[in-house]
């Protein structure tokens, strides 16, 4: 059952990516949620052994983000005062994600050289990209959204550092390609827009949540 569910996920998720290309909104109002609840249901039926339950908190924590995404609002000018509540809920939901990925690997057990590694990595990705995008945050929605995407990234580069610790070479992969995700979704957001940026968060998105799951798997 788990390769059948990863499979229609997959079929799913190439739905969402053509949506997403053509910006056809209603399929991806279907695709992108149903997409994750395929995973979460691989992940049900999957061996994860102690990560299970936190994996699936993890994935149903997406879902939720994703249905929030949809309804955020791009398009509202840079020096309205209000912030965008979907996306604030939007970034909680993935927040709250990351915290379970992160007692996951925790669970599935980690290895000290793998773990630095991966912290390598995220020091070196923040230390290029973050600068920017917390000052097109503070620009946008002034430092309390500053200070929320700040607090997010955060959590995201323990849960990659993390991802890389488990030696799971799928699941440390998946973790660099969620980092790639949010990454472009932000620099797209609070920097400036990216050509085929909204198709490069979708894929990475989508690859990442899967092969986490399958590089957990006993």
């Amino acid at each position: 059952m788990t390769v059948a569910f990863l499979v229609a996920a997959g079929v799913v998720a190439l739905g969402d990516w053509f949506a997403v290309s053509r910006r056809r909104h209603r399929i991806e109002y279907v695709a992108k949620p149903l997409t994750l609840a395929l995973i979460a249901g691989a992940a049900c039926f999957a061996d994860l052994g102690a990560a299970k339950p936190w994996v699936i908190a993890a994935l149903v924590f997406g879902l939720l983000g994703d249905i929030a995404l949809l309804f955020t609002d791009e398009s509202r000018p840079s020096d309205e005062a209000q912030l965008d509540l979907p996306f604030l809920i939007g970034l909680g939901c993935f927040l709250l994600g990351h915290l379970a990925y992160v007692i996951a690997f925790t669970r599935h057990g980690l290895h000290p050289i793998q773990v630095l590694a991966g912290a390598l990595v995220v020091v070196g990705a923040a230390t290029l990209a973050l600068p920017r995008i917390l000052r097109g945050a503070r620009e946008e929605g002034g430092p309390q959204l500053m200070a929320a995407v700040a607090g997010y990234a955060v959590v995201l580069l323990a849960m990659v550092t993390l991802g890389f610790g488990t030696a799971a070479v799928a699941t440390a992969f998946g973790a660099l390609l969620f980092l790639a995700s949010d990454l472009t979704l932000a620099w797209g957001r609070f920097v400036q827009p990216l050509l085929r940026g909204p198709v490069i968060v979708a894929v990475t998105y989508h690859l990442a949540q899967a092969l986490i799951v399958i590089g957990l798997i006993a």
